[in-house]
């Protein structure tokens, strides 16, 4: 009884943690890729880089497969862009993992 109970306690306290996808939606993010850094947000579905030129807004989504995350992003230029993340210590690494976001238009690795 008193393993089953553990057990239970564990699986609770890991269930209420937050997920990837609230945590970025919960904070201020500016990605750093190659010296550069914008502001970026996260909406419950849209991403939205805010650089002096324009800002960019995308589709996403998080997703688990395999104990891996993964951050999927549409854009106008670039679609079916997938990167995978790693949480960091003070946020999370976001490498490019397909052609389309390696891609010149794509979104690249970022931390």
């Amino acid at each position: 009884i008193a393993v089953m109970t553990v057990l239970l306690i564990v699986v609770g306290l890991t269930a209420c943690g937050k997920s990837t996808a609230q945590d970025l939606q919960s904070n201020k993010w500016y990605p750093n890729q190659k010296g550069q850094s914008y502001k970026t947000q996260f909406n419950k579905k849209t991403m939205i880089i805010e650089s002096p030129l324009m800002n960019v807004n995308a589709n996403y989504s998080v997703s688990n497969t395999s104990g891996k995350e993964y951050l999927k992003v549409n854009t106008d230029d670039e679609k079916n862009q997938k990167l995978e993340l790693t949480q960091i210590s003070d946020g999370y690494k976001a490498k490019a993992i397909n052609k389309p976001a390696k891609a010149d238009d794509g979104l690249g690795s970022f931390e």
